[in-house]
């Protein structure tokens, strides 16, 4: 059978007919998308660009390092968008909203039909695993948080301290030699370390001495959260980032799973539990039927356990460190550029611990619940997170779900879901001067809205670490503040973000974290609290 003369034609004639049929296709889809935003609050949109033409020029303002919720809530707030916004940045990204209002932030975090994107689980891949609170829904979820609930009360973080207060006196040895030195270092890769130990020996009891010397736990664990991809990483690193992130968290699994198993294969049963882990397996022996009888098995010898606990521990690592470090970061940078409260602060720990750090240790040691009565250092950790929240949390509606605010309905589905805490948290209808440091303003509730301050979000999936993260700075600031005078020295690049920290803005690090780490260096001073002599 031969082919007809005009087959060359005959095709090239029909190849144009399919790809004019997909191009009116991709027009007529587009249209529509782009007339979707026509009634709903947006910054300034148009049929070609979209949103981008507004995000590119808003992005010229900023150091191109900046983690971007000040561009959004900066947005939000210029062209006057309240409640809630939309940003159309297709066909390059998936088109986000904004949340800025507390009471439709509640709506977003407790509806059942909002779930956590799957962009999340895709950008952490294994440093958080299948079976832990993070990755898992529904009934099995539920099962956890009930496990891990008690394990995060504060009665039972209270009977931790005496291990926050040892990896705290590292880190207070760590802080002299500094000091002796001379030397500028980081303090966020100071207080990373410290973070790092403090969840091996609450979550654990687990040392990974992460301050002392090299942890390969604590290698393995950076290297895996180095190579996470997200949506303005280059493509050679989208491409790659998967293969890298499971070559290091297998390799983190092998270490850790090695250390878990080694702590209850030759830990004692003494019906005491000494850590998170271990509350949670009480919870799991109870649920699985496994408390003694032919049931029982000891733990490293069971699978599903120490799946569990490897997944959570990862978890813990991976949602606790930034935020404890960064807090710590922040906290002393603060009160090192506002004397005066430093000073209250200072005084309000003599008075509760006693005056030197013998007395103090005594105190923690034999009455650790006087933690709860530093109101000025609470509220000091406060002002830094509303400040400074680490990010915010992506979302993904069922179809037809929708958010309303002042009577009115809005679409929520196929969209990005961001509650954007930083726009909630300086919001001037609900804050006094919101761009200042005022930890008072946290010891008259009258003045504000708590239902506005949602670092850790709300809901019934909210941080279930918050008590044992602000405990831990607390500790730690009660062994440091007195006894250090804080002189952060910044690099010579100059890059500054007047209002959300100055030379101390937030980069984009995977998380939101301080500039730089806001290089410091450290002043000694005595136990009694007065800046020791020069000689």
């Amino acid at each position: 059978m031969e082919l007809p003369e005009n087959w060359v034609w005959m095709g090239l004639s029909i190849a144009s007919i399919y790809l004019a049929f997909f191009i009116i296709k991709f027009i007529t889809k587009f249209i529509k998308h782009r007339r979707f935003y026509k009634d709903l609050p947006t910054p300034p949109h148009s049929m070609l660009p979209g949103n981008l033409k507004v995000l590119g020029e808003a992005m010229k303002r900023y150091p191109a390092d900046i983690h971007p919720q000040p561009m959004f809530t900066e947005i939000g707030t210029e062209h006057n968008l309240r409640g809630l916004f939309y940003v159309d940045i297709s066909p390059f990204g998936e088109p986000m909203v904004f949340i800025t209002d507390s009471a439709v932030a509640l709506q977003v975090q407790t509806s059942p039909n909002i779930h956590r994107h799957p962009f999340v689980k895709t950008f952490l891949r294994g440093c958080v695993g299948t079976k832990s609170l993070f990755s898992t829904n529904g009934a099995e979820w539920s099962r956890q948080r009930s496990w891990f609930a008690l394990a995060f009360s504060l009665s039972h973080l209270l009977k931790l301290v005496p291990r926050m207060v040892e990896e705290s006196l590292v880190f207070k040895e760590k802080l002299t030699r500094f000091g002796v030195s001379g030397e500028v270092f980081s303090m966020n890769d100071a207080t990373m370390k410290l973070a790092i130990d403090f969840i091996g020996r609450t979550v654990g009891d687990i040392h990974l001495k992460s301050q002392t010397e090299y942890s390969a736990v604590q290698d393995n664990f950076a290297k895996a959260l180095s190579w996470t991809a997200g949506q303005t990483d280059p493509l050679w690193k989208k491409v790659v980032s998967p293969f890298m992130m499971d070559w290091y968290t297998r390799k983190l699994d092998g270490l850790l799973g090695d250390v878990i198993k080694k702590k209850y294969r030759e830990g004692k049963d003494d019906g005491v539990e000494k850590s998170i882990l271990d509350l949670a397996l009480k919870g799991y022996l109870k649920d699985t039927g496994k408390v003694g009888g032919a049931k029982a098995v000891r733990p490293d010898l069971d699978p599903e356990f120490m799946r569990i606990a490897l997944d959570n521990a990862k978890t813990f690592f991976v949602g606790g460190h930034d935020t404890t470090a960064s807090l710590m970061t922040y906290l002393f940078y603060y009160l090192s550029i506002n004397p005066t409260y430093l000073s209250r602060v200072r005084e309000e720990h003599t008075t509760t611990f006693g005056p030197s750090l013998s007395s103090t240790l005594n105190a923690l040691s034999s009455t650790p619940h006087l933690l709860n009565n530093l109101p000025l250092t609470s509220a000091a950790i406060k002002e830094v997170l509303r400040l400074h929240p680490v990010g915010f949390t992506v979302r993904k509606a069922s179809p037809g779900t929708t958010a309303t605010f002042e009577g009115r309905s809005y679409p929520l589905a196929n969209h990005m879901i961001c509650v954007l805490a930083s726009s909630i948290h300086r919001d001037a209808n609900i804050w006094s001067n919101p761009a200042e440091f005022d930890p008072d303003r946290f010891l008259h509730p009258e003045t504000h809205s708590m239902n506005a301050w949602m670092p850790f979000e709300k809901g019934p999936r909210n941080c279930i670490g918050q008590q044992m993260a602000t405990l831990e700075v607390r500790v730690v600031a009660v062994l440091t503040l007195r006894f250090f005078d804080f002189e952060a020295v910044f690099k010579g690049h100059g890059l500054s973000v007047p209002g959300w920290g100055g030379r101390a803005y937030q980069e984009l690090n995977m998380s939101a974290k301080p500039k730089d780490g806001i290089p410091m260096r450290i002043y000694l001073r005595s136990d009694e609290g007065e800046i020791k002599p020069e000689h």
